[in-house]
C-alpha cells in the first residue's frame, strides 16, 4: 500500500474524493506514480490551473517523499569529492548544490541535491533510491574513514514554493529577507518555537524556495500557508507531476529513470553518461580521482555517443517514451535519435521533450518522431525552451 504524504489532504481539491477512494480508482502510472513509497498524484484536481499557477502566481509541490542521508563526520568532505563528478568540500556552509555520481564505467547513477549545513554535517537528497550500501563501500575504495550515514526521510517533511509571486508569499508567511537570498542559498527561520529551513530552489525553472521542517510542524506551516492565501487573496494550490514535468521539460531539466537508466529502472542502451545528459559541466576531471573518472576520461577521449536535446512538436499528441527521431520525413530516412520523455506545455501550447539524439546528427535543427503512423516535424533546440530572469534575480521581486 502506497504511503500519504503528510501534505495530502491540505493540497487535494477533489471534492469527495479522499486519499483512499483516489487510489481505489486511480491507476498507477496512469494517475499517480509511485514516487519512493509514497502516492505523488499527477495533478490535485486540475493540471492546467496548476501549470498556470506556477507560472503566473504561485504554487506549492510536496518535497517530503525525497530520499533524504544524512553524512556526518570530520571525513564527510572527502567522501563527496570521491562520490561526486566534482569536488564540493570547499562548498560555503549553509549552501546547496546540484550533483552527480556515477557508475565505475562512467555511467549516470543518480542525481541529487546536496546541503552543506557545517564542514563535518551534511544533507544529501537524491530523489528515491537509499544509496547507504553504495556509499559504504565507497568508502572503502577509497579508505575514508570517520563518515557516518543516516537515512533520515521521514526525520524531515518539505514543501516547494514556486512561481512569481513565491518570494512574497514567504514573506507574508513571517519568512523575512526571504527575498534576498541567494540560488541555492540556504537559512533558517522560526516556526512555532522551532527551526525551519528555507533554501532558494525548485525543479520549475522559475523563481522558488523549498521550505524543510520537523513533521511536527506541519500543522503550523499550513496555517501560515492558509493565511497568506487570505491576505494575498490568491489561490497558492498544489501542484502535482504533470504541471511539473511541463516545467522541468521547459527549463531542460533531466530526470534519473526518465532520461537514462538507472539501477531503479534498468533499461538495456539506456544508459547515458553526464556529457550524454547535458550535465559535463558538473564533471571536473582535474580535480582528483572520483568514483568512474577513469572511465569518463576515456569517453572524454572517445567523443559522447549521444547529445541532450529539447524537442517541441506543434500537435497535442505525445509520443511513446523510446520513440524514435528520423533524420525525414520518408520511410527510407534513418533513425537519429530517440525521445526520452515528454509533456504537453500550456505556456509554450506545444508539445516538449527531452531527446537523444545519436552524435552525427548533433546539428540537425529538426527530426521527424511517428504518432499514430505518421511522421510530425520536430524541432530540435539545445538547452532550455524558457528562461525566466526572475529565477536567479537578487533580490527576488515581491510584487508578482
Amino acid at each position: 500500500m502506497l504511503k500519504k504524504s503528510i501534505f495530502f489532504d491540505f493540497l487535494n481539491r477533489r471534492d469527495g474524493t479522499d486519499f483512499n477512494r483516489f487510489v481505489v480508482d486511480s491507476i498507477e502510472d496512469e494517475h499517480y506514480i509511485n514516487w519512493n513509497q509514497f502516492l505523488l498524484p499527477n495533478d490535485y484536481g486540475d493540471a492546467e490551473s496548476e501549470y498556470l499557477a506556477i507560472r503566473n502566481s504561485c504554487a506549492l509541490f510536496d518535497v517530503s517523499p525525497l530520499r533524504k542521508i544524512q553524512v556526518r563526520g570530520s571525513g564527510a568532505g572527502e567522501f563527496f569529492d570521491r562520490l561526486l563528478t566534482r569536488p564540493v568540500s570547499d562548498l560555503p556552509i549553509m549552501r546547496a548544490t546540484y550533483t552527480v555520481f556515477c557508475n565505475q564505467d562512467g555511467t549516470f547513477k543518480d542525481d541529487a541535491i546536496l546541503y552543506k549545513y557545517a564542514d563535518d554535517d551534511y544533507m544529501l537528497m537524491p530523489s528515491d533510491v537509499d544509496h547507504s550500501p553504495y556509499f559504504e563501500s565507497v568508502c572503502q575504495q577509497f579508505g575514508l574513514g570517520n563518515v557516518a550515514f543516516t537515512e533520515c526521510t521521514d526525520s524531515w517533511v518539505g514543501m516547494a514554493v514556486q512561481g512569481p509571486g513565491s518570494a512574497a508569499a514567504l514573506l507574508e508567511m513571517g519568512f523575512s529577507d526571504v527575498e534576498q537570498l541567494r540560488p541555492f542559498e540556504v537559512r533558517d527561520y522560526e516556526l512555532a518555537g522551532s527551526n525551519l529551513r528555507i533554501a532558494r530552489m525548485g525543479f520549475t525553472a522559475d523563481l522558488g524556495y523549498e521550505c524543510w521542517l520537523d513533521p511536527n510542524l506541519s500543522g503550523a506551516f499550513i496555517q501560515r500557508i492558509q493565511s497568506a492565501r487570505s491576505s494575498l487573496g490568491i489561490e497558492l494550490p498544489g501542484y502535482g507531476l504533470d504541471a511539473l514535468q511541463a516545467c522541468r521539460l521547459e527549463g531542460g531539466f533531466i530526470v534519473a529513470g526518465w532520461d537514462c537508466s538507472t539501477e531503479l529502472n534498468p533499461q538495456p542502451g539506456f544508459e547515458r553518461t553526464p556529457y550524454e545528459l547535458g550535465l559535463g559541466w558538473l564533471v571536473n576531471l582535474e580535480a582528483g580521482d572520483f568514483v568512474g573518472r577513469d572511465a569518463l576520461l576515456e569517453h572524454k577521449k572517445l567523443g559522447q555517443r549521444y547529445f541532450l536535446r529539447s524537442f517541441t512538436l506543434d500537435r497535442n499528441l505525445q509520443p511513446d517514451d523510446g520513440t524514435e527521431i528520423y533524420a525525414g520525413p520518408d520511410d527510407g530516412d534513418p533513425a537519429v535519435g530517440m525521445v526520452n520523455c515528454s509533456s504537453w506545455s500550456w505556456g509554450l501550447e506545444k508539445m516538449i521533450g527531452n531527446a537523444s539524439i545519436e552524435s552525427g546528427y548533433r546539428d540537425s535543427e529538426y527530426g521527424w518522431i511517428s504518432i499514430d503512423g505518421k511522421r510530425l516535424k520536430a524541432k530540435l533546440a539545445r538547452g532550455p525552451l524558457i528562461a525566466l530572469e526572475r529565477r536567479n534575480q537578487v533580490p527576488a521581486p515581491v510584487d508578482g
